[in-house]
């Protein structure tokens, strides 16, 4: 499965379409919260709710943090 453009998460439509599995997404597939910033998708919740890895200082989306979500999921 290829990985999508940016999608921006707080568009309410693709947003619904990614809780109801409308939209596909991989682990690591970089998206928009709102801010010019990438952040990159990790899961969608049981509950609903889109886990994401979001930037962290000047650095941005470490690599560790977002291989350290992937292992709790």
């Amino acid at each position: 499965m290829k990985y999508l453009p940016t999608l921006d998460v707080w568009n309410p439509a693709i947003h619904s379409a990614i809780i109801s599995g409308q939209i596909k997404l991989q682990p690591g597939q970089w998206i928009r919260c709102g801010s010019d910033q990438l952040s990159r998708f990790v899961a969608v919740r049981k509950s609903g709710v889109i886990w994401a890895v979001h930037p962290e200082g000047k650095r941005g989306v470490s690599n560790q943090s977002f291989k350290n979500l992937l292992n709790t999921v």
